[in-house]
């Protein structure tokens, strides 16, 4: 929907390769994966702003800005910009619109609460995530 030829870029086994990569720390792995802190392109190749969805507590020792940095013989490729480009569109739509905070809520009900006896969980819903790949068998575990 962002960027229609990027698709083929990470099918398969191509989603492992180095241009989808990115080393970060622990903390800053899990936002980026959910969405609350994203790169975006400077007019200089391969430097980055830092925007984050997050408090500024959590993130008040972020840089505004950060290199990537290439490897000296040029063997591992850095993280495309496509990649990075259509993960920052995603950010944003997720937390202007306040969809981030619905599917977390969804998400969130479910592992939290399973199928509740009073009829009232939205089965419908769980089963749409399921068949279509979000979750696991098991109930709450994202695949």
């Amino acid at each position: 929907m962002f960027d229609t030829g990027i698709v083929h870029l990470i099918e398969g086994v191509d989603i492992d390769q180095p241009r989808n990569a990115i080393s970060l720390t622990n903390t800053l792995h899990q936002s980026f994966g959910s969405f609350d802190l994203c790169f975006e392109a400077t007019d200089t190749p391969h430097r980055y702003k830092i925007k984050s969805f997050l408090p500024s507590v959590a993130t008040q020792h972020l840089p505004d800005t950060r290199s990537l940095y290439l490897s000296p013989d040029r063997t591992i490729d850095p993280p495309l910009p496509r990649f990075l480009a259509v993960h920052r569109a995603i950010a944003y739509i997720l937390h202007l619109s306040a969809a981030g905070e619905y599917i977390d809520k969804i998400l969130w009900d479910l592992e939290e609460t399973g199928i509740r006896s009073d009829g009232s969980t939205d089965l419908g819903r769980f089963v749409s995530l399921r068949l279509a790949g979000w979750l696991d068998s098991s109930v709450g575990a994202f695949s």
